[in-house]
């Protein structure tokens, strides 16, 4: 048990040293006050000093007048032992100078004249054990009240409930000093209370926690506890305990188990348990106060440690129908970019039968033949393309030497059925001289043909789209290709999210939003950027810058 100031309704448990050169002064002493308070004697200072040492002291008296050591010379001795014991000169002979110095200075409480009357003596004794009890009560609470913010720290920096419980039942036990300590939860169904935390962790514990207490057995102790209230269970009554909680108080052994609720926010989550096992005195009111703010501390510990469990498993919940969720969302999506090659390849087959027997229509043969089987060299790129970014870019495509502006021209072969269903104006600017970067032909093929089908949907009829390829834009000497319509535009608070995954500002069946993600990933890889530049009704420009020299990997 750690030691604490016990009740001021007992003098006795506060002990006196008299020092006095005359046996006689001693003697009077000892028989008019030893029934009402402990007192110890000594006929020196050298004797007192041994005693002090020995023995707690609350009080010392010396007489003034004492060979070898005056009496304000001795308390000065015993202030450096012990500055909280009380020090009092009982003397005839001390000088008006001698008494001044040693109460300005500290040195004693009270000068007590010979000589003394008892009755004033009794009185004089009991104030000054009521200031001695006072002050070590007050430097208590002040350790306890740091030792238990400092504790209430570290519980509230946990984030698993079983590591509050392990901290609180170790601290109870080894910081606070009690013999033993426990932690008691409710089960989900509140019909269990179980063991979640035992310190020390040794024989005793390992046989509590074959102590089962289940609500049925013990009713009176569960309402009790939901109650919010606190339970003493002394051993002098275990023949009316419940039968769980008698065996809980056998198996403990300890004169006194105190059980103090964990009143939560909505319910009582258990309790904090501490035992006198090793016997010692029994547990008071200063103890339960010290209880109780450790147990509202790990209540707000145990509930946001709670808190952050149920967030994490929610947050997994949520990121395995979020898994789900982008599988859709990414077969959705590659589907829809399959369809605009197999548009090309059904035209092919379509119009296969009846070109079969024109001789005059070799260009058809030439021409539709190479675009189809360019469209299904890109969506093989493709597939490749979604099970790269799924994989983490693993196998990473060799990159080439890429001509921009042959990609631009595909695109806008491969794109121009579509406008012109739309009526809209498509068309493509790209020079005569070769705009040539090291990247992944597929790949660039992929960014050019998402940025070229987003203006299209974006742009009404009659309005325009252009693609235009141009070597180098400054001195920088990145390649650049621009994408402009003359569409609605985007939305101001929408321009920081078009990069976004699955971000998107069309009907469900238009889009997925997960186009712009992808060429803006494809261009990084490349060492590139896009830029985009767009207001309302106005229209938008894609800028992509791509280096020179390459910076696919």
């Amino acid at each position: 048990m750690r030691p604490r100031p016990v009740s001021l309704h007992d003098p006795r448990e506060f002990p006196i040293l008299y020092v006095d050169d005359e046996a006689e002064n001693l003697r009077i002493f000892e028989l008019t006050f030893r029934r009402e308070f402990t007192v110890l004697t000594a006929q020196s200072a050298e004797e007192g000093m041994r005693l002090l040492n020995a023995n707690p002291v609350a009080l010392v008296l010396s007489d003034q007048k004492m060979p070898g050591m005056t009496g304000v010379e001795f308390l000065a001795r015993v202030r450096e032992i012990d500055d909280r014991a009380i020090r009092m000169l009982v003397t005839a002979y001390g000088d008006a100078e001698t008494l001044g110095s040693a109460i300005n200075d500290g040195r004693i409480y009270r000068y007590v004249a010979k000589p003394w009357n008892p009755d004033e003596m009794r009185l004089t004794l009991l104030r000054a054990i009521e200031r001695y009890a006072l002050d070590r009560e007050r430097s208590t609470l002040l350790s306890e009240l740091t030792l238990l913010n400092r504790l209430s720290r570290t519980l509230h920096r946990e984030l698993e409930p079983d590591r509050v419980v392990d901290h609180l039942v170790e601290a109870a036990h080894t910081q606070l000093g009690f013999n033993g300590a426990s932690v008691l939860l409710f089960s989900d169904d509140r019909k269990l209370l179980t063991w979640a935390g035992i310190a020390p962790d040794e024989e005793v514990a390992a046989r509590v926690r074959g102590v089962e207490l289940l609500r049925s057995r013990a009713p009176g102790f569960f309402e009790t506890l939901e109650e919010g209230s606190t339970q003493t269970l002394a051993v002098e009554d275990i023949g009316s305990l419940e039968g769980p909680i008698r065996d809980w108080v056998t198996e403990v052994s300890a004169d006194q188990i105190v059980v103090v609720p964990l009143v939560g926010k909505t319910e009582v989550l258990g309790a904090l348990a501490i035992d006198n096992r090793r016997g010692g005195r029994r547990f008071g009111a200063d103890d339960r106060t010290l209880l109780d703010g450790l147990s509202t501390q790990a209540v707000v510990a145990l509930e946001n440690a709670r808190t952050v469990a149920d967030l994490r498993s929610s947050q997994a919940q949520v990121q395995r129908v979020d898994r789900l969720g982008t599988l859709g969302t990414l077969a959705a999506g590659l589907a829809h970019e399959i369809n605009n090659p197999l548009v090309s390849i059904d035209t092919f087959l379509s119009l296969a039968p009846e070109k079969r027997e024109a001789a005059s229509e070799d260009n058809f043969w030439t021409d539709y033949h190479a675009l189809a089987s360019s469209e299904l060299e890109r969506i093989r790129g493709l597939v490749g393309t979604m099970q790269q970014l799924g994989r983490g870019d693993e196998e990473r495509p060799i990159p080439a030497e890429v001509d921009l502006g042959q990609v631009a021209r595909d695109v806008v072969q491969l794109l121009e059925r579509e406008a012109v269903a739309k009526g809209v104006t498509l068309e493509s600017d790209v020079g005569d001289e070769a705009t040539k970067v090291v990247g992944v032909q597929a790949q660039l093929h992929q960014v050019l043909l998402n940025l070229v089908m987003n203006a299209l949907h974006a742009t009404p009829a009659e309005g325009r789209v252009a693609v235009c390829v141009t070597p180098e834009s400054d001195a920088s000497g990145d390649a650049v290709v621009e994408v402009r319509d003359t569409g609605s535009g985007i939305d101001p608070e929408n321009l920081e999210r078009i990069f976004d995954p699955f971000f998107t500002t069309k009907d469900p069946e238009r889009g997925t939003g997960l186009g712009l993600m992808i060429s803006h990933q494809l261009v990084l890889a490349h060492g590139g950027s896009i830029e985009l530049e767009s207001s309302k009704d106005a229209g938008s420009c894609f800028r992509v810058r791509l280096p020179r020299g390459g910076g696919a990997a």
